[in-house]
């Protein structure tokens, strides 16, 4: 008996203690980027014109591009959570990288003129087949409780390795939030 209470206390401890990442299945209100805006560190004072794709990348450690979010949440309860799916491409590493902003992103923002880089939020490896849902690879706050009153939310994408690069169009893939 007392082998058996050993054992069963051991298995438990594993799977509470394990490293599974939390469930990001999307579930609720799906809520997509209402702003994105490319910023290119080889031009860092040019102001790209708003369009619905979107793109992060790195080439050789050099050349980098970054997408901007803006999120508008409506009030909801319950928990927000980010997720990835249907790159119209990812070659290289596929990886991305969210982080929080200082504020919301506006037309305008340049590589010299965007709000600041706040909080690393996770990492998503994306379908290099173009199609599905990305892998989360880290996760420091991919879920949040929701905001009880409309919010707007900025973010900043970023390429994880030398040799990255992911497209997808806001209106109709790439990243999410989730609500409720």
């Amino acid at each position: 008996m007392k082998f058996t209470l050993i054992a069963a206390l051991s298995v438990l401890s594993t799977l509470v203690s394990g490293s599974a990442l939390p469930d990001l299945t999307r579930r609720g209100t799906v809520i997509r980027p209402a702003i994105g805006i490319m910023i290119e560190e080889k031009f860092p004072d040019y102001d790209f014109p708003p369009i619905n794709a979107v793109e992060v990348s790195r080439t050789n450690g050099a050349d980098n591009v970054r997408s901007l979010l803006g999120f508008v949440v409506p009030a909801c309860t319950g928990t927000c959570t980010f997720s990835f799916s249907d790159a119209s491409t990812a070659t290289g590493s596929g990886q991305i990288n969210l982080f929080t902003l200082g504020w919301y992103p506006v037309f305008g923002n340049t590589w010299n003129s965007k709000p600041f880089t706040n909080i690393q939020l996770g990492t998503f490896q994306a379908s290099t087949t173009g199609s599905g849902p990305a892998t989360v690879v880290q996760n420091f706050g991919l879920t949040f409780v929701c905001p009880t009153t409309t919010t707007n939310l900025g973010y900043e994408v970023q390429p994880v390795n030398d040799n990255d690069f992911v497209l997808w169009d806001i209106t109709n893939g790439g990243l999410i939030l989730t609500c409720g």
